[in-house]
């Protein structure tokens, strides 16, 4: 058993993004993504994982394959690997987003970032 503190996750952007594991295992990863006002993480896809996506303070617009979904604190959207998704943040602060993908897929997305 473990035990995580979201908050500890939580980081002012030093650019437009910043990405903070929590946990790391052959079948998922989990992490929290902090994005700057006004930014957006680019439109990408995931192959064969499934991604949940929880707002834990802001507001997001999620487009996935082009269709538009707003999400505020305390909801929770499902997206397919193979959609395209990409996320703005249209609120007024920092958007912090829990985000747990599985099975994890590429290594590259197991580390913590600064975009």
């Amino acid at each position: 058993m473990n035990k995580f503190i979201f908050k500890d996750y939580f980081h002012e952007p030093p650019k437009k993004i910043a990405k903070r594991m929590i946990f790391k295992s052959d079948n998922v990863i989990a992490f929290v993504l902090n994005i700057a006002k006004g930014e957006i993480l680019p439109g990408h896809t995931h192959l064969k994982s499934t991604l949940f996506l929880q707002v834990m303070e802001g507001n997001a617009k999620v487009v996935t394959d082009g269709n538009e979904t707003s999400l505020q604190k305390g909801e929770l959207m499902q997206v397919d690997g193979q959609e395209s998704l990409q996320v703005l943040n249209i609120g007024e602060d920092i958007l912090r987003l829990y985000v747990t993908i599985s099975p994890m897929g590429s290594d590259a997305f197991a580390a913590d970032a600064n975009i």
